[in-house]
């Protein structure tokens, strides 16, 4: 097995650790190899071999495909005045760190001029926000949580104070259909799909394939890619 890593790379270092094989940024595979794109996108990946990092692309397919997704806008496109907030967005980003919040039209035509951005995206006031791994034929549902009430309303990450828990509420069986729609129409062998809820209407973020996990979610991805390996294994005989 080889998991190919962008920069950095600390979760698919760990889960080369765990799956006592070798995480690379820029090792060449060897036929032999089962290998995982995982922060890279090597075209004769074993999974997930034709991820798109470029996020206004992904959103594009998706949108082609009828998926869930909160109103998106082109540089130079005249914006509705019922489609404020916006989120300015950049093609490539991880984390959250590129958003750009625009409350009104003063602001984006006035203080957006002086930022890179490559499109927008229509903020909504979510009730909650979700997280769904799909991993091949398995699936399972985190909720994004702030136990203190003084994270980031906006960006629900990690660095802005907000824990993801087991979740297996109402909405899990939806969440569950919405996203593993969404990694299809990527064709991709695993994800985990960042999802929001307004009332009952849910919409699909982004698609994130190479996400940060913590150790229960470590030994999962890494039994998961241990599987796969063994039926390549077992095809290749």
């Amino acid at each position: 097995m080889l998991i190919l890593r962008r920069r950095g790379g600390l979760t698919a270092k760990e889960l080369g650790r765990i799956c006592a094989c070798r995480a690379s940024k820029n090792y060449l595979p060897r036929k032999r190899n089962f290998v995982i794109n995982y922060g890279r996108d090597y075209e004769y990946a074993d999974l997930n071999k034709n991820v798109i990092f470029n996020k206004l692309k992904v959103y594009e397919l998706l949108n082609q495909a009828g998926v869930s997704q909160p109103r998106m806008f082109y540089k130079g496109d005249i914006i509705p005045d019922n489609a404020f907030p916006l989120l300015a967005r950049k093609k490539y980003h991880s984390q959250g760190r590129d958003i750009i919040y625009i409350a009104n039209r003063e602001q984006l035509e006035n203080e957006l001029k002086d930022f890179m951005y490559d499109f927008l995206v229509e903020y909504i006031h979510k009730t909650s926000e979700y997280r769904v791994h799909i991993l091949g034929d398995k699936a399972f549902v985190s909720v994004k949580f702030n136990r203190d009430g003084d994270g980031d309303p906006i960006i629900r990450s990690h660095k802005n104070k907000w824990k993801q828990i087991e979740y297996n509420g109402e909405w899990k069986e939806s969440l569950f259909q919405l996203a593993t729609e969404a990694i299809k129409v990527m064709k991709y062998d695993f994800g985990a799909i960042d999802i929001i809820r307004k009332g009952s209407k849910l919409y699909v973020l982004e698609i994130n394939t190479a996400p940060g996990l913590e150790p229960r979610k470590l030994k999962i991805y890494a039994n998961y890619f241990k599987e796969e390996e063994e039926k390549w294994n077992q095809n290749s005989r």
